[in-house]
């Protein structure tokens, strides 16, 4: 209430707000940014309008946004749920240090109508965070 003091503030319902101590970096600054930091913020700049709990990719349980840190939501060993023909002979999302074995990079390197991600507006492979998003994956143990 106004002029009674405190507030939602000194009632204790903001002490559970999560801090967020980190920042998404740029995109164009992601060459002095952390790896996994610019492959995180790249994900959820374009992937996690779709691949998060509200989202039309909800189904997936794949989870993109930067604040997710839960590692099976994020994708590392996790079975797809929903993925269809776009798993092609991949077992997981993300398989830590091994790329070229993970659904995530197959999808996000296809250019084939069905297994490509995203699904909409996509004819061409995104050069620039390709390599970004292979880095965070073989860094991963």
């Amino acid at each position: 209430v106004p002029g009674r003091g405190g507030g939602i503030s000194s009632s204790g319902r903001l002490d559970r707000v999560p801090q967020v101590s980190r920042r998404i970096p740029l995109w164009e600054d992601r060459a002095s940014a952390p790896v996994a930091a610019a492959a995180r913020g790249y994900l959820d700049a374009n992937c996690a309008h779709c691949h998060n709990p509200q989202g039309a990719a909800s189904n997936s349980g794949l989870y993109l946004g930067w604040l997710e840190q839960d590692s099976l939501a994020l994708g590392v060993n996790k079975r797809p749920v929903a993925a269809g023909r776009g798993a092609g002979s991949h077992e997981f999302d993300i398989v830590p240090g091994e790329p070229d074995h993970s659904i995530l990079v197959y999808r996000f390197t296809s250019t084939e109508g069905g297994v490509a991600m995203p699904e909409l507006g996509r004819e061409s492979r995104d050069s620039a965070a390709e390599p970004v998003i292979r880095a965070w994956i073989a860094g991963m143990r």
